[in-house]
């Protein structure tokens, strides 16, 4: 009797453990499956991205005035515009709402994943969810974060525009792993074992929320201030999370290894390549600094990188001027490589003070890049291209070439609208003016906000907070005036004047909306009309508005492309 007891004892035992063990399989399936559902939830929407796009160049590439017409597709083209007319426009937090729309995607994935097939029994199977979700969010803000991102081809969706997404991503990742840490620290308060914190793989998982602490801060704290400073702790921070992680959970028959070791190679191969590109193209490779008026420097290079056309952007390294540090600009012209930047802080602001003291000097410099796509504006009957002050880098070289791929052919207007405070930095770009000037095709619009012309003392007397504080209400941002600027302005004088005889520069802001919707009122229900504005916050807005409200079903075919400052 006792032998058949013991024998029933051990066999519920079994049984029971056998339970427990089926229920932690389970859960661990479901946890990994949690990972799957967000990999795939991510995938569905970039699938979506990628098939509007291909669509679209098709579309653009090979429908013709007949083929617009067509009954065919006269539904897809009304239910294509009706929802760009909604999806352009800006709505508070976010660029456009077709961002919030993705965003309210993504938040729905995260937040579904979360809960489904969630074992409610103990809080610790909360708390392991919630880590699940923040590692798979983890790998996905590395993947947003690649310059060398494959969605630039599949989407024309470079890494700068992904950027908001990856800002989105990187926030719920913290979101989730503080979340994380909470509910586990709660559960083990309510089973007395706050002793497991002081596991060897639980400090890890700590620093690793510590590391993300110091992200969040500095993200708030210091990336529209001191942006060089915000990098590179961001760099050490991510490397410290990506390891740290990986150590919180070694063991790699759980999956969680896998999803940070994949995370942590992409990012790997990512920075090989840009250091690759930096390698290759420093081999007799040379930047010449030209000092220009009111802070501006043209930098010329030697070797052109492959695939780069005006408008993309490279990063620039000049070890001369700081030996670390690369920084992103725009192109405006590829033969030979040159680059116009407007002297703000830190980088650019010692760059022009170098050219100033050495106008002309040839330093050693590499470059990282092309970045960014920029569309094929000779597909379009008519261009509307929009600058506010050094905007005009990304206009000037975007119009520029697209002049020389019409060649002979008259395909394509283009209606040029450039707004500057000072008109005397029309010298920063008077090969591309003279260009855009002499071509019929070009209908030019130059406008100087500034009534009065400052002299040069003047801004050689403003200290730099002082001039910090004036040039925050204009479109360019200005440098102080050193003696050497003097001798510029009489070096250019010539040219400037020249070029002010022949340009038709009028004063004050021009009435932009109205310059789009008189335009889009003249067109052909069957033309293709482009506006690209790259300038500030507010002119982007104004011609953001302006577009939406200008598509119609029965109208000009109406495309909007937007650079915006700022990273």
């Amino acid at each position: 009797m006792t032998a058949v007891s013991s024998n029933t004892a051990a066999t519920a035992t079994a049984t029971a453990k056998a339970k427990i063990a089926a229920a932690k399989a389970l859960r661990q399936k479901n946890n990994e499956n949690t990972a799957k559902f967000l990999t795939l939830g991510m995938a569905g929407i970039i699938a979506l991205f990628v098939i509007f796009h291909w669509t679209r160049m098709f579309y653009k590439r090979y429908g013709t005035r007949q083929s617009r017409s067509s009954s065919v597709l006269k539904f897809p083209i009304a239910f294509t515009r009706s929802s760009r007319r909604i999806l352009i426009q800006k709505v508070p937090g976010f660029i456009s709402a077709g961002h919030a729309l993705v965003f309210l995607g993504y938040l729905a994935t995260c937040l579904s994943i979360s809960f489904v097939n969630l074992d409610w029994m103990t809080l610790n199977n909360l708390a392991k969810r919630l880590g699940w979700v923040a590692v798979a969010n983890l790998a996905f803000v590395i993947f947003l974060s690649l310059r060398n991102t494959p969605l630039t081809f599949l989407t024309a969706y470079s890494y700068e525009r992904l950027n908001v997404l990856h800002q989105v991503a990187g926030y719920s990742t913290i979101a989730y792993a503080m979340a994380h840490a909470v509910v586990y620290i709660v559960a083990w308060s309510k089973s007395d074992n706050l002793h497991e914190l002081l596991y060897t793989v639980q400090i890890f998982g700590i620093t690793a929320g510590f590391a993300m602490l110091v992200i969040l801060g500095s993200s708030l704290l210091l990336r529209k201030l001191q942006y060089e400073t915000f990098y590179i702790i961001h760099i050490l921070m991510s490397t410290l999370i990506l390891i740290t992680v990986g150590m919180h959970r070694p063991d790699m028959t759980k999956k969680t290894l896998v999803i940070v070791t994949f995370a942590a190679s992409i990012w790997v191969v990512d920075r090989i390549l840009r250091f690759v590109k930096f390698t290759v193209y420093s081999v007799g490779n040379a930047a010449t600094i030209t000092p220009l008026l009111h802070g501006g420097t043209r930098i010329v290079l030697r070797k052109t990188p492959i695939g780069a056309v005006p408008g993309t952007h490279c990063f620039l390294w000049i070890p001369g001027i700081r030996a670390t540090e690369s920084h992103p600009f725009t192109i405006i012209s590829t033969n030979p490589l040159e680059f116009v930047v407007a002297a703000y802080d830190g980088f650019t602001r010692d760059l022009h003070e170098h050219a100033l003291k050495n106008p002309g000097q040839a330093l050693k410099a590499s470059v990282d890049g092309p970045y960014g796509s920029v569309p094929d504006f000779t597909a379009f009957d008519k261009v509307i291209f929009i600058a506010g002050g050094s905007g005009a880098s990304f206009t000037c070289g975007a119009a520029v070439e697209t002049l020389r791929k019409l060649g002979d052919s008259t395909a394509t207007a283009i209606e040029f609208i450039w707004v500057a405070r000072e008109q005397e930095i029309i010298e920063w770009f008077t090969k591309e003016l003279e260009q855009l000037h002499a071509s019929p095709l070009v209908n030019l619009h130059i406008h100087n906000t500034c009534l009065s012309r400052p002299s040069t003392l003047r801004k050689s007397s403003l200290s730099l907070e002082e001039e910090k504080k004036e040039s925050s209400t204009s479109e360019l941002i200005l440098s102080p005036r050193a003696s050497e600027d003097v001798d510029i302005e009489k070096e250019h004088a010539s040219t400037s004047s020249s070029l002010y005889s022949s340009l038709s520069i009028n004063q004050g802001r021009p009435d932009i909306a109205a310059i789009i919707t008189d335009i889009v009122s003249k067109a052909d229900s069957y033309d293709r009309i482009a506006v690209v504005a790259c300038g500030p916050d507010g002119m982007v807005h104004v011609a953001r508005k302006t577009v939406a409200k200008n598509i119609w079903v029965d109208g000009p075919s109406l495309e909007l492309y937007c650079e915006q400052f700022g990273w």
